[in-house]
């Protein structure tokens, strides 16, 4: 079969299309032929070797895939042959076939694409649990989002505007903005001059802030957002996109970039923070199973609109990257197989 392989860190052009041999359903596994796969941040840290659970390379990229079922090892039910199918792993979705573990396998509706399912593990996934899973959410609640035009931005809004959230929304380009601004989001800031403490002091004055801020940045900003949220608030940190394209270096600015924070500064303002990090979720099978079938079921029901922002051919997989370190992309990048 065709495989995207990394064979050593380095730049997006390390990604490259080889023929390795078809992998095998072995017990409690699913043989998958793949028809999109997801492209996402993280898959960005791997290549750049500075993802702390990846593989020993040489290994073929990708959290997540969508496609049909091929053959069911040993021990499996509940799917069968020919079944439409959702899958999140550890490894491998970068290619045209994938052995995956049965319990992170999932059926799909027939009225859903496999590019648009494709979307909802790493994307929304990350979204419900930054938005549901760290604290109450209440209709008319006030949210910051940082990158909100990307993959896990558009995935907030989507689930923000489902439960009746004010959403403001940063984005480096006009183009970002417009589109946030066609997705109802209510107030749109540039990231490239807006602070969030000094928008959270226009919009709702000097005593006012937000109940949630998302920040998918890092670094300094992680301050700026704790400075934005009202008493009661908190602040989910969920990605360092502003370690994209600096390799070692940029590891290095981030950590001296995002500041010390003490129990008592939080105690004082009666603030929290969070972090989100789907892969160690990911690792109770039956939790993750849960938090996609909820996703599937909005889905179905009509109430969120997965979709990907950009649909790139498999062999395309150095470019998908490039597009995510320069942050070139709206919505989620998926890779056609």
């Amino acid at each position: 079969m065709r495989a995207v392989l990394l064979r050593r860190a380095g730049p997006p052009k390390s990604l490259r299309v080889e023929e390795v041999p078809d992998p095998i359903a072995r017990p409690g596994e699913v043989l998958l032929s793949i028809k999109a796969a997801g492209v996402n941040f993280a898959d960005v840290l791997v290549r750049q070797g500075l993802y702390p659970d990846a593989p020993e390379r040489p290994f073929i990229p990708g959290f997540e895939s969508s496609g049909e079922v091929l053959a069911l090892g040993e021990g499996v039910n509940g799917l069968e042959v020919g079944q439409r199918v959702l899958a999140f792993h550890s490894s491998g979705g970068y290619a045209e076939k994938i052995a995956a573990p049965a319990a992170n396998v999932l059926p799909i509706p027939d009225s859903l694409g496999a590019q648009s399912a494709v979307v909802l593990p790493l994307n929304y996934g990350t979204a419900y649990v930054a938005l549901y899973r760290t604290g109450p959410v209440e209709p008319g609640m006030r949210v910051f989002l940082h990158a909100a035009a990307g993959g896990v931005g558009l995935a907030v809004v989507d689930l923000a505007r489902r439960a009746g959230l004010e959403v403001v929304g940063a984005a480096s380009s006009h183009f970002k903005r417009e589109r946030l601004q066609a997705e109802g989001v209510k107030h749109v800031v540039d990231s490239r001059r807006a602070r969030v403490d000094r928008v959270a002091r226009a919009l709702y004055g000097k005593n006012g802030g937000f109940d949630i801020v998302i920040d998918s940045v890092g670094g300094r900003s992680i301050g700026e957002g704790l400075r934005a949220l009202k008493p009661g608030g908190r602040l989910v940190s969920c990605g360092v996109a502003r370690m994209s394209g600096g390799g070692v270096l940029g590891a290095l600015r981030l950590f001296f970039t995002t500041p010390r924070i003490h129990p008592l500064a939080l105690l004082r303002g009666s603030r929290g923070i969070f972090g989100v990090n789907l892969a160690p979720l990911m690792r109770d099978q039956a939790g993750a199973r849960r938090i996609l079938e909820e996703l599937l079921r909005l889905t179905a029901s009509g109430e969120i609109h997965p979709e990907p922002g950009r649909v790139l051919p498999l062999a395309e997989a150095g470019m998908a990257h490039q597009l995510l370190e320069r942050r070139r992309n709206v919505g989620k990048i998926v890779l056609r197989v």
